[in-house]
């Protein structure tokens, strides 16, 4: 990941799937300190779907306005990375969308 943060990594993924890829891996970044600290609904989770994404965005938001102590800046920093997730995975989706729809007009 040298030279490249989370955010580009995720600006330059191109498909739902790499999208779930890089957030599985951001979640293995995490330390296990830092994972014990975490409020039980910021728990890292099994990610397989771009729904269990945008749900997993969810929850650390709503998290994040919640009153914290220590864990505050690790939820902070989990929100801000899968909002961005669920943003780029809606921009791929809704690609997807209307390319699909340029195909069913063509034909």
């Amino acid at each position: 990941m040298e030279g490249f943060g989370w955010q580009q990594l995720l600006d330059v993924a191109e498909t739902d799937a790499k999208v779930i890829a890089i957030a599985r891996d951001f979640l293995a970044s995490l330390e296990p300190r830092e994972v014990a600290r975490l409020p039980e609904r910021c728990r890292p989770r099994k990610l397989f779907t771009a729904d269990d994404v945008g749900a997993f965005a969810l929850d650390l938001v709503r998290e994040h306005g919640e009153e914290m102590d220590e864990a505050a800046p690790i939820v902070h920093r989990m929100a801000a990375f899968f909002a961005h997730a669920n943003i780029r995975l809606s921009h791929i989706l809704s690609k997807a969308n209307d390319d699909e729809s340029g195909l069913r007009e063509t034909a």
